[in-house]
């Protein structure tokens, strides 16, 4: 059922299939008669309203809501094949689908860290994002940057305006957040309109996207699913972000799980169509099978990277640009070997090539985060690449010539092909990219993490727009708290 070749024009590559063609449309198949005949439950009844008038069959009692399948279709039809996620800084700019290697980030959402001086686990505070956010803007590993820690110093209701805001101050990288509920989503697209000129140019560059997770199985909270509307009309990728476990919120079968994040995934697309025609979303969940002895997410599961694997293709299935897995160790690794074992379980969450993954930083199963963690990830993450290369496959790289003058028995090390292929064929590197050769990583990453924050100052904005997002936030405050 799965196969290990990747191959784009004459380049091929390690790529991890789960699912044939026909057992993609099993699934998309049995998604429709859930939606139909199943429903999901929307708890928010502008959206319950928004959707019963394109055809939906809404039981307002119950807050369950019917999608038909021509729905599903038209919506499948109006989605963007191809995002760009912007950053403030046109160079950090990023295309979907991915040509190649997945695009990275921090993860999210964690309320504590790992303090970088103590050693100490810690509620997070509004310096703690800055300095990841300042972090992830110096580090090449990091394309774009999901504000990693809550600034659990500002009261609930404005951590994800104030956290946006500050992300925007402290990276000039594409920023990945979320809105709780329709007044945070319209003070982000303030925030995001200030800085790029207004919200018609927004809708050109989004320069935030918008993580948006429904309640698996299939419920839509009140507050995320307007909050979703909010952010269709301004032209924001949406990513529905679905987490089954196995065995817990969803059946305990491969194929069970992917069909729970399935149908989240097209309910989201049709909440999204429905509120703007053509509003972009990224297809997107993280499934794992749980522990059964506690119910908890396991993600040292072998399930964990075959259900990614199964994502991407449904998203590929679709057309849409893929959100799926983790680039990360989870644990901090006591010495180099451990940091390089641990790359290779990353690279096999990547060899299904979705578009994007985030999880740098993060410790204790997502729960905590920590600066120097980071750094150690992103380290892993560049040897994971060694697996992900593609290949030419050419007449020059098949060798004929070369082969054919060699011959039986005999060595290739003096070819002048050999020479010519060998540095840009054969991955050589056995340093360290960004961390010193050393033995204790941890000591040093932590020393390589202060001097950065020291050393590093993001392209600020300029003092008008400064002035217009504090104006907003203090509207913000006023309203919200």
């Amino acid at each position: 059922m799965g196969r290990m070749i990747y191959s784009v024009g004459n380049m091929a590559g390690g790529y991890f299939t789960l699912l044939t063609h026909d057992e993609l449309e099993r699934i998309h198949e049995i998604s429709l008669k859930i939606l139909q005949e199943v429903g999901v439950k929307i708890l928010s009844g502008k959206v319950q309203a928004l959707l019963a008038e394109w055809g939906a069959e809404v039981d307002s009692k119950h807050s369950i809501v019917k999608i038909p399948e021509m729905l599903v279709k038209e919506a499948l039809r109006r989605a963007p094949k191809e995002i760009v996620l912007c950053g403030r800084d046109p160079k950090f700019d990023i295309k979907l689908p991915s040509k190649d290697i997945p695009f990275v980030a921090t993860g999210g959402y964690t309320s504590f860290v790992r303090d970088i001086e103590t050693g100490e686990r810690r509620a997070s505070r509004m310096k703690d994002l800055r300095d990841f956010a300042v972090l992830s803007d110096f580090l090449d590993q990091v394309d774009f940057f999901w504000p990693i820690v809550a600034p659990t110093d500002l009261p609930p209701a404005l951590q994800t305006v104030y956290g946006l805001a500050i992300s925007f101050e402290c990276t000039s990288k594409h920023v990945q957040y979320m809105a709780l509920n329709e007044r945070q989503a319209r003070w982000q697209i303030k925030l995001a309109s200030a800085i790029v000129g207004g919200e018609e140019k927004l809708r050109k560059r989004p320069i935030f996207s918008s993580v948006n997770c429904p309640v698996t199985p299939f419920v839509f909270e009140k507050g995320s699913s307007e909050a979703m509307i909010e952010l269709a009309k301004a032209g924001i990728p949406v990513i529905p972000y679905s987490m089954p476990l196995c065995g817990s919120t969803a059946p305990a079968t491969i194929a069970g799980t992917l069909t729970i994040l399935n149908v989240e995934n097209l309910a989201a697309l049709v909440i999204l169509e429905c509120a703007n025609l053509g509003a972009p979303m990224i297809y997107g969940g993280e499934a794992s099978s749980a522990d059964m002895r506690t119910a908890e997410i396991n993600y040292k599961a072998p399930e964990y990277p075959l259900l990614t694997a199964g994502i991407t293709q449904l998203g590929r299935f679709y057309g849409l640009p893929v959100y799926a897995g983790a680039c990360w160790l989870n644990e901090t690794p006591k010495d180099w070997g451990m940091l390089i074992k641990g790359s290779i379980s990353i690279a096999l969450m990547h060899l299904g090539r979705q578009d994007i993954s985030a999880g740098l930083g993060n410790v204790e199963d997502a729960k905590s985060s920590a600066l120097e963690q980071v750094i150690l990830d992103a380290e892993a993450w560049a040897h994971a690449k060694a697996y992900l290369r593609t290949f030419k496959v050419d007449e020059d790289t098949l060798g004929f010539d070369v082969i054919s003058r060699v011959g039986p028995g005999r060595t290739f090390l003096a070819e002048k092909h050999t020479l010519k292929h060998f540095r840009e064929e054969l991955w050589l590197r056995r340093e360290p990219v960004i961390l010193p050769s050393t033995d204790n990583i941890v000591k040093v990453a932590k020393e390589k993490v202060k001097e950065i924050l020291r050393m590093h100052t993001p392209t600020p904005l300029e003092g008008d727009v400064r002035r217009e997002i504090e104006r907003i936030l203090q509207q913000c405050k006023q309203e919200l708290i």
